[in-house]
């Protein structure tokens, strides 16, 4: 009698619980490293996601690790190195571009891919052993990719010195410069981010879109008046009342 194959468990996890899609990578035996593999089902997770309709989107890793980013030295056979990296681009602009509000809750290392994952989301809720940082020069890897959404969030002094030595921030300093929302005892942060998600979920879905939307296009850095801003505000507001609170 020949014993069965053992399957290996999925590297990146899909579940909807009420209101929130939850998103897990599950490679805890590898740090959650991504392989091309794993790029692919997050892909897939981010892309069921989007069309759940969720308001809340909750991403956090196996184990001890968020993720310690890409697996810098693969090579799939039959895939150009341009295709393999444009996953990336992919996963950031559907992370991003979520229409709810996506939380990721940070935990243990959380490099490279890992600290780009905490950027695309909408609130990022970190242990406070937590570790982050781009690492991706020490590997060989000159990190272009992350230089066209860094500068967005830290000031271009801060990003080249994070993307030229590559060093570990611990939480505090990454929630001194932005790259978290919230630094919370490590022995806490389940339950934090679990706390966190039910209020949002609680929230009228349809706020939180517009919320999303307004705040996109005041963090995009086009120039416009205070004032011209401050009444295109009241426009969306108004209009939204009208659309949801009457309809």
């Amino acid at each position: 009698m020949t014993s069965p194959v053992p399957t290996s468990p999925d590297p990146v996890t899909f579940a909807i619980t009420g209101p929130v899609a939850r998103i897990t990578l599950n490679r805890p035996e590898h740090a959650n490293t991504l392989t091309y593999a794993a790029m692919q089902g997050f892909l897939t997770a981010l892309e069921r996601a989007h069309a759940a309709g969720t308001p809340i989107l909750l991403l956090s890793g196996a184990g001890a690790d968020l993720t310690v980013g890409r697996d810098k030295g693969e090579r799939v056979p039959g895939v150009s190195r341009q295709d393999n990296l444009r996953l990336i681009l992919a996963a950031n602009d559907l992370l991003a571009s979520f229409p709810g509000i996506a939380v990721t809750a940070v935990r243990g290392r959380a490099l490279g891919f890992g600290t780009g994952l905490a950027l695309h989301s909408d609130l990022a809720i970190a242990a406070d052993t937590a570790v982050l940082g781009f690492d991706e020069l020490a590997a060989g890897l000159p990190p272009l990719v992350v230089l066209t959404y860094l500068y967005r969030h830290v000031h271009p002094k801060v990003a080249d010195d994070l993307v030229l030595t590559g060093r570990r921030l611990g939480a505090a300093e990454a929630l001194s410069l932005g790259l978290v929302s919230r630094v919370v005892a490590e022995a806490d942060l389940d339950a934090v981010v679990e706390r966190t998600v039910a209020e949002l979920a609680g929230r009228d879905p349809s706020a939180l879109r517009l919320l999303k939307e307004f705040a996109r296009e005041a963090k995009s850095g086009e120039a416009r008046p205070a004032k011209d801003f401050g009444e295109y505000a009241v426009e969306r507001l108004v209009s939204w009342i009208e659309t949801e609170k009457t309809s």
